[in-house]
Formats: structure tokens, sequence, C-alpha cells
């Protein structure tokens, strides 16, 4: 959360006119409701049932994809493996100091977040879910800790990676 994966998409996608996908806005499409009414609605285990099934599609239908997918995306199911097989996984991981300023701005409108925290209990969820998260997270292909990393650069990187 926060990372800027769906900006640094659309930015790889305006360099190279390769087309990206938002996870999320697939799963609000065919869903037909935003994710945290989603995640209200069914909760976190069937939201992520649905995810994976939106993130099997959009791969199956779409060659030279690029795909902005949530935090926990990877974390749940053989989604990791999956992604691995079909594609280069990039982890964007600014500082924490960078996700607490850029979430707590919007936290609200977070699923995983929605109003449960108070701003200063915000950093050490933060904390928590990088540690629980980060197994899955170390397995991309690529981690990048740039504060805002640099489109072009990503490009080169998956080009001669």
């Amino acid at each position: 959360m926060g990372a800027g994966k769906t900006w640094m998409g659309q930015q790889i996608s305006l360099s190279t006119g390769h087309s990206h996908h938002d996870l999320d806005a697939c799963i609000e499409e065919t869903e037909g409701m935003d994710i945290s009414a989603l995640f209200k609605k069914i909760g976190e285990d069937q939201f992520r049932v649905v995810e994976q099934k939106c993130l099997h599609e959009l791969i199956a239908a779409n060659s030279n994809l690029l795909l902005s997918c949530g935090g926990g995306t990877p974390c749940f199911f053989d989604n990791i493996d999956f992604m691995k097989k079909n594609g280069t996984v990039i982890w964007l991981d600014p500082p924490i100091s960078v996700l607490f300023d850029r979430l707590k701005a919007a936290y609200q409108s977070r699923p995983l977040l929605n109003n449960n925290f108070e701003p200063k209990q915000l950093e050490e969820y933060i904390h928590l879910k990088l540690a629980e998260r980060n197994p899955f997270y170390k397995q991309a292909h690529f981690r990048i800790q740039d504060v805002k990393p640099d489109p072009l650069s990503l490009i080169k990187l998956i080009q001669h990676g």
C-alpha cells in the first residue's frame, strides 16, 4: 500500500505503449463495487479468491501486460509463483516513512486500513504488514528501494535484467 505501483505502471505504459491494468480496478469492474465495499460485503478471504481469479484472467487475456496489483496479492494462494512464471515481478519498496506519509493522507479509503487505525497507529501497522508480507515480496525478480523510482530506469532494468 502506498508504494506507487499504479502510478509506476501508468508511467511505464506511457513510455512503452504496453497495456497497463490495475488489478483492483479489474476487480471493481467485475464485481460492480469498489474494493472497500467489496471487503465489507464478502470479507478478506473471499476477496482474495476474487482477486486471484481476476489476476489469472488478466494475465491469460493480455500479452505485454503491465499489471499493478494490490500489496496483498502475492501473499495468497500461488499468486507469487504464478506472477513470476508469467512475467517479471518488481517489488517497489520505499522507506516506511514514505509509506506512512502517503497512507496517512488516504488511510480512510484503504480497505485494510478503512478507519481501523488512528494515524498514530498507522506506522506500527505498516511495520507489521511488511514483516508479514516480506517473505513473499522477497521472491520478486527485482527490488526497488527508491522513494520515487524513475520509470525509464525500471524499463531498462526489465529489458536487460
